[in-house]
């Protein structure tokens, strides 16, 4: 019995030890999982710490969270209106070596009937509310109220417009005068003018010689692309005025207009005054005409929204071209904000071409940063430039970037002319992109 007892005893604690081996195997094993996932987890924060801050700017503390601020109002040539000037009747032709208003009895044919396809040295007179197409060389052509006149490929001698609906020359060789008188759609291409060296429409009065082409005014839409003129063109008073990549060898007036765009041109001297939007752009001016202040290339008046850029010009600018953007940004946090750079286009704003104001009032500043406290917004003005590859309008929004001090940023889109020129509003977010270029 004793000996069975025993050897009872030994089985029983090599059980009990074995037993205890794993349960203490069992043990290291779990302490060596938490081990493993504290140490996988601190891994994993050293890497994705700076990935996120990279993403979110360089400052993760509660500032950066804490901050907000979103854009309100935006101006980009919204309120620009014409200075009015008054306009030249038809009976001032006599002074363009065009008898009159009408031709004189018995030296023109009428049209309709269209379309005139056979040569004339007669003058055309287009009667009230017609069509007239002429493909054909005549005289002087004489265009009344309401009428759709197209000429192609003709050589005319002049040319008088009142009160039309639409004139088109295409490919036209005009050896005479041309004036258009509130008509309400013009569009030239590919056309040359010659005009009389006896009248100008400028400094020296009515019989000083300035060799005047074209004169247009009125409240209707001028298109002039690749053409000549071989003197002074005159456009006055219109609603929107285009020349694009033409010659005008003498002056190239644009007054009171609501709107012109001079794009790509070739000009002698390039007067604008009075005008509500003016923008020219890309333009060769040699301040070579001889009828007009010799030695000026640019005369500004007082155009009351004006923007210039990528221009070759000799001779002397008088005057100023100024256009600017206008922005208002409100702080809606908790903490002020304080915008560190700018961006129009994806190219940043020098501090120079930069002013701002809070609309509580107080002085203006003219350099970063733009400093919003909390509850309060900013105007931000900033000068604006047409950019090298300028189109003729419409004009695809103009982008713009704001950046904080926390790396948050505030963007949006500015349309030329609109009111409001800020369509949508947009709030601040985490900065994830590299600026410039800001894609």
């Amino acid at each position: 019995m004793a000996h069975e007892a025993n050897y009872y005893l030994r089985t029983t604690v090599r059980r009990s030890l074995s037993h205890s081996r794993r349960g203490f195997s069992t043990i290291i094993a779990e302490v060596m999982m938490v081990l493993i996932v504290i140490i996988m987890s601190a891994i994993v924060f050293v890497w994705v710490g700076p990935t996120f801050q990279s993403n979110t700017g360089q400052d993760n503390s509660g500032a950066a969270y804490a901050e907000k601020f979103s854009t309100l109002w935006g101006n980009f040539a919204t309120f620009a209106i014409p200075i009015p000037e008054s306009l030249r009747s038809c009976s001032d032709t006599q002074y363009y070596g065009m008898a009159g208003c009408t031709p004189a009895s018995g030296t023109y044919i009428t049209c309709p009937p269209s379309p005139i396809t056979t040569a004339t040295s007669q003058a055309v007179l287009v009667s009230s509310n017609s069509v007239c197409v002429i493909q054909a060389n005549v005289g002087g052509v004489y265009v009344q109220s309401g009428s759709n006149v197209t000429v192609i490929g003709a050589t005319i001698n002049g040319l008088l417009a009142v009160d039309a609906a639409r004139i088109t020359l295409k490919n036209v060789n005009n050896a005479g005068f041309t004036m258009f008188l509130n008509v309400a759609v013009i569009n030239i291409s590919g056309s040359t003018f010659y005009g009389n060296p006896n009248w100008c429409e400028g400094p020296g009065g009515v019989g000083a010689p300035c060799d005047m082409s074209i004169f247009e005014g009125g409240p209707g839409i001028f298109t002039m692309t690749n053409s000549t003129v071989n003197g002074e063109l005159e456009s006055e008073v219109g609603h929107q005025t285009f020349i694009t990549s033409s010659t005008i060898v003498g002056r190239l007036e644009v007054e009171s207009a609501d709107f012109g765009q001079i794009l790509n041109n070739k000009i002698g001297v390039l007067d604008l005054d009075q005008n509500g939007i003016i923008v020219i752009s890309g333009n060769t001016i040699y301040g070579n005409d001889p009828y007009f202040d010799q030695g000026t290339g640019i005369l500004y008046g007082l155009n009351r929204w004006c923007g210039s850029g990528n221009n070759v010009v000799s001779g002397s600018t008088k005057g100023a071209c100024i256009g600017n953007i206008e922005i208002d940004i409100t702080n809606t946090g908790s903490i002020p904000v304080n915008l560190v750079a700018a961006y129009m286009s994806n190219a940043a704003v020098p501090g120079p071409n930069l002013s701002w104001k809070l609309l509580s009032g107080g002085p203006s500043h003219n350099s970063f940063p733009i400093t919003i406290p909390v509850g309060q917004s900013a105007n931000v003005t900033l000068q604006w430039t047409p950019p090298p590859q300028l189109t003729t309008l419409p004009w695809n929004g103009l982008y713009f970037i704001f950046v904080s001090s926390h790396n948050n940023f505030v963007d949006g889109y500015l349309y030329f002319g609109h009111n409001p020129a800020l369509t949508i509003t947009s709030q601040s977010r985490p900065q994830n992109r590299i600026c410039p270029p800001c894609y």
